[in-house]
């Protein structure tokens, strides 16, 4: 059976098979080969107000993802009496992204402070976290209550290389720092939304510095 969404209050099993990578995944009948399908999905955990959005697409078709996004929220809009507000729904692009987020949000972190750790360590890092070839991602496993874990996937080889640490305690003085109205519109700010990325964000920064490619002989 492959799944267009999944609550998974009501359906504990269904996040146990996404976690196992196991979700929507089929079997051919002729051959006995096994694959995953990726496909439009909504994760819903009523419990934890929780709702994301997994639109599968490549990082050269973020923007038609995020019309998807967006025509999805018109709809849960349309479907709500007029006196209820659609809830927060988060917006990711590929089965890692979602897993990040619901281990993020489970641990009771905010999404927009853990990407700008990311956003500074890529930044402070550049010759070894290049976010052309590096992705970073929260480790909810590794993390301590002393310390907030990342992993350092190679973007090509999909390959986890190192991990890094980031003190509970910076994170407590980044949330006391962004609690006031001025700041948390900068963080709005740095990361607008839908899509929440720092990899993503720095990526469309260095694309708008870039100069154009010139033809041979220009």
């Amino acid at each position: 059976m492959l799944y267009d969404a999944i609550n998974v209050k009501e359906s504990p099993e269904l996040r146990a098979q996404l976690m196992e990578n196991k979700l929507n995944a089929v079997t051919c009948a002729a051959c006995g080969f096994g694959f995953r399908i990726d496909k439009n999905l909504v994760y819903s955990d009523p419990s934890r107000k929780l709702l994301i959005f997994w639109v599968p697409v490549a990082e050269s078709d973020y923007a038609r993802g995020e019309e998807q996004f967006v025509g999805l929220l018109r709809e849960l809009s349309g479907l709500l009496p007029d006196d209820v507000h659609a809830p927060a729904v988060h917006l990711v692009f590929s089965r890692i992204e979602l897993i990040e987020r619901i281990f993020l949000i489970e641990a009771g972190l905010d999404e927009r402070l853990i990407e700008y750790i990311k956003y500074t360590l890529y930044t402070r890092n550049l010759d070894r976290l290049d976010p052309a070839r590096k992705i970073l991602l929260f480790n909810a496993t590794d993390s301590t209550p002393e310390h907030l874990c990342f992993v350092v996937q190679d973007a090509e080889t999909r390959k986890f290389e190192a991990m890094l640490q980031y003190g509970r305690d910076a994170y407590a003085a980044l949330e006391a720092t962004f609690s006031g109205e001025s700041k948390a519109a900068d963080l709005l700010e740095l990361f607008p939304g839908p899509h929440i990325s720092a990899r993503a964000a720095l990526l469309k920064e260095r694309e708008g510095t870039e100069p154009p490619a010139t033809s041979p002989g220009s």
